[in-house]
């Protein structure tokens, strides 16, 4: 799936300068995708995001925490919907 390279490229401490293309990228798919594929692309998207969260530099974390507030802007009724798709209780903490 293109949209989990691009998550690589976000986390990916070497490609601070086009870090924020990607991010655009991956958040205009977000805003075209159907709710059909949400699922797939969330439970490949996530665990790359959450490693960003953890590992990342600031400048990462950001990224990945303006994906993930599309992503919950989003499809916040798939969220609350479909168990386990994302961790909540690992992201609140």
């Amino acid at each position: 799936m293109i949209v989990e390279t691009l998550a690589d490229m976000v986390i990916d401490a070497s490609k601070q300068e086009v870090r924020d293309v990607y991010s655009l990228a991956i958040r205009s798919t977000i805003s075209e995708l159907h709710d059909n594929a949400a699922t797939n692309m969330i439970r490949a998207v996530y665990p790359k995001l959450a490693k960003g969260l953890k590992v990342g530099k600031d400048e990462v974390k950001e990224e990945c925490l303006e994906i993930l507030a599309e992503i919950f802007r989003k499809f916040h009724v798939i969220l609350n919907k479909v168990n386990n798709l994302i961790p909540k209780d690992e992201l609140l903490k």
